[in-house]
């Protein structure tokens, strides 16, 4: 039964089970960073079904016809897309995730995704990203290094001023004659302005760059069929760029799935979690071999209450993180589970995190962004995302 144990901590173990793959690490790796914001309730997404106390903690949402992981966790069936890409080996879990200090939990919505989104309590204005665009060794001119594929540019960029958002390629194309002479006068208004004025030449470049290119009518390739959801449609414009060969190096989305369920949240799960699954599934089958330049990573600014209220959950701490590559170690849930029993849990409410998020992150950044882990120290000022608590499971 699962309470307080270790799982698979070791990449090494993961990757013995999948045939060898080519993965020299290239300039051109795509972080694409998935926020579902208001909160996912990952104990009821990766159900921890060996813990003795979940069923009782949960006894009308409690998960009894999930998709078996391993002994101890199963998946949602409403995730069912997934597990064929888990079983590949190219997509994991980190279960128990979240804040390991106390002074970066908050139980509202809007100060935890700031605080998780900045990556520190106190000390920095900018954003995780910002940080790490700053110190990336593949440091590029580009106009597409940073896209936030949805409709305004989130706080983890903040500081990055070259960060373009593009909800929709066929929304940002103008394409009218009017539309264009705008874009002249903006071009034009920047060459004037000089080095103030390199934003705007940015955001004229990009205008004119997606008109010529015809990126706005590229069709999902290997079959995809992306949800009409902001998910879907900002995973589907990330698939756009990467296949257009703009070659982001980060791309930040947002799932806004229904994720805040205080009532109803079996029927809400049902209704919403099958389009999160069925996004993230499309953008992995579009971009097929691709996605040996690409990871895909979930977070959310805090877990929901291991008890249920009425028929839903309130707010809490711990949560889970998924991640999806061909560069990682996968078919594995990695973590410590410290177990749902009322002294394991906060104030006898909250999953425990045990592996903070920016842990997780940093991994990420060194492995696969190329960066160094003394860049990862200014990016997360935390012990936390030193390297003896990464869970290694990227290859």
């Amino acid at each position: 039964m699962l309470a307080r144990r270790t799982l698979l901590t070791v990449a090494a173990a993961a990757a013995a089970t999948h045939a060898p793959r080519s993965l020299a690490l290239g300039p051109n790796h795509t972080l694409v960073v998935v926020f579902q914001r208001f909160a996912a309730d990952w104990i009821n997404l990766l159900v921890p079904k060996g813990d003795p106390n979940y069923a009782g903690l949960r006894p009308s949402l409690k998960i009894t016809n999930g998709i078996s992981l391993n002994s101890d966790f199963a998946l949602s069936p409403h995730l069912a897309s997934l597990k064929p890409i888990y079983d590949a080996g190219d997509l994991a879990f980190v279960a128990a995730t979240g804040w390991l200090d106390e002074a970066g939990r908050s139980h509202s919505h809007f100060v935890a995704q700031s605080l998780m989104e900045k990556a520190a309590p106190t000390g920095v204005n900018t954003g995780w990203l910002a940080r790490a665009l700053a110190a990336d060794p593949a440091s590029s001119s580009s106009i597409w290094r940073a896209i936030a594929a949805e409709a305004a540019v989130p706080a983890s960029l903040q500081g990055f001023p070259s960060s373009v958002a593009v909800k929709d390629f066929a929304g940002y194309s103008h394409g009218s004659s009017m539309g264009d002479k705008a874009t002249a006068a903006i071009k034009q208004l920047a060459i004037q302005a000089g080095a103030p004025g390199n934003v705007l030449r940015r955001l004229a470049d990009s205008l004119e760059e997606v008109k010529l290119s015809g990126i706005a009518t590229l069709n999902p390739q290997n079959g995809a069929v992306y949800p009409n959801t902001n998910l879907g449609q900002g995973l589907k414009t990330a698939a756009r760029a990467i296949h257009g060969g703009y070659s982001p190096r980060v791309v930040t989305v947002t799932s806004d799935d229904d994720w805040d369920t205080h009532v109803s949240q079996t029927l809400r799960h049902a209704n919403n979690v099958p389009n999160f699954a069925n996004a993230l599934a499309a953008f992995n089958t579009d971009l097929g071999i691709k996605m040996n330049d690409v990871t895909v990573v979930t977070m959310t600014e805090f877990g929901r209450t291991a008890r249920e209220s009425l028929d839903g959950t309130e707010h809490g701490s711990g949560s889970s993180m998924l991640v999806m590559s061909r560069r990682i170690a996968g078919n594995q849930v990695y973590g410590n589970w410290p177990g749902l029993g009322e002294n394991d849990m906060i104030n006898g409410r909250d999953l425990r995190p045990t592996t903070d998020y920016r842990a997780v992150l940093a991994e990420i950044l060194v492995r696969h962004l190329g960066l160094g882990e003394a860049d990862v120290a200014g990016i997360f000022p935390t012990i936390h995302a030193n390297s003896s608590n990464w869970r290694n499971f990227t290859l």
